[in-house]
């Protein structure tokens, strides 16, 4: 599976695929560490298993994660099938509102 080449890309790609298929989509987190460095990389990945689609980003850096978790933060009301009552929209930057 290719990764994305931005963490806007992956944004606008995983909220598209959220908007389109919200109660079979998937959005995974994984971080690993390296021991001998001691940096850790973190993988966020969004995969809907009927349509197939999967995008993955790998970052290292805290500000693109904060990125990825605010504008996805708001979908999981709706892949856990809960009703919030309000609408997310997506702006042409790829973030949510």
């Amino acid at each position: 599976m290719p990764s994305t080449s931005s963490a806007t890309v992956f944004i606008h790609q995983s909220t598209l695929l959220l908007q389109a298929r919200p109660t079979t989509t998937k959005v995974t987190y994984t971080y690993n560490t390296n021991k001998k460095t001691k940096r850790g990389t973190l993988a966020v990945k969004s995969f809907d298993p009927v349509s197939g689609a999967c995008f993955r980003f790998k970052t290292r850096k805290v500000n693109e994660l904060n990125r990825i978790l605010r504008a996805l933060g708001g979908f999981g009301s709706v892949m856990a099938g809960a009703s919030t009552g309000s609408e997310i929209i997506v702006s042409s930057t790829g973030g949510a509102e």
